[in-house]
Order: C-alpha cells, then sequence, then structure tokens
C-alpha cells in the first residue's frame, strides 16, 4: 500500500509540475507576442514610455492581457487589454482596446492601442 501511494503521489506531482511550466510558457509567449507587435510599429516611440504586463488569462486558445503604458518621467498613464489567439506553439495579438485613463491628461494619438487620439475636438496635435 505504501509503494502505491509513494507512485501515485509522485506522478500527481510531476502532472503539477508541467502545469504550471505550460502556464509559464504560455504568458512568456504572450508576452513575446505583444513586443513583437508594438516593436513592428513605427508610430510609436516605445523608448519613451515604460510598460508592465499587469495581468494575462488565458481560456483554451484565446488570451486576454492587460497591459499598462507609463510616460517616463511623468505620471500619464494607460491600460490596454489585448486579446490574442493561440497559433501553433505561439499567440497572435488580435486585437487591443483601451481600458481607461489613469491620468488626468489625454494620452498620446495613435497609442499602443492603434486607436486614435483621446483629445477633445479641435486641440492640436502633440509633437
Amino acid at each position: 500500500m505504501s509503494r502505491w501511494y509513494c507512485r501515485f503521489a509522485t506522478v500527481i506531482l510531476c502532472l503539477t509540475i508541467m502545469g504550471c511550466s505550460k502556464k509559464a510558457n504560455d504568458q512568456d509567449a504572450i508576452r513575446a507576442s505583444i513586443e513583437k507587435r508594438l516593436n513592428g510599429r513605427s508610430d510609436l516611440n516605445m523608448s519613451a514610455m515604460d510598460r508592465e504586463v499587469k495581468q494575462i488569462s488565458v481560456n483554451g486558445d484565446k488570451a486576454t492581457a492587460q497591459v499598462e503604458f507609463r510616460l517616463k518621467g511623468g505620471d500619464a498613464r494607460m491600460e490596454i487589454e489585448y486579446t490574442l489567439q493561440r497559433q501553433g506553439d505561439g499567440w497572435e495579438v488580435l486585437d487591443g482596446q483601451p481600458m481607461g485613463g489613469g491620468s488626468s491628461k489625454p494620452g498620446p494619438p495613435n497609442g499602443p492601442d492603434g486607436g486614435g487620439s483621446s483629445l477633445p475636438p479641435g486641440h492640436p496635435q502633440p509633437n
């Protein structure tokens, strides 16, 4: 009986470790996919912003990731929720939507979400 219990516990432990490894690999792949998407945008100055992935949720072959962007040396920030789809061993970013501002200042035009400016009508575009 003791021998069976040890084998059972070993199998459960191995499955748990494998499950945690897959979750970590998905999160790393999702982060890499978002970075690839952002680095491919020539209309963004990503060196002027700090970014942090706040939360990743995986549900089968779909995932969402909440990313916070902060202007270096300033208090302006915005959060974008990215929707992703599994593609083989990796992930593809399908869309990005603003989650609401965390600053009293408007965000930059064509921010990391790919959307337009949040400036009021008639306001000149920042450089």
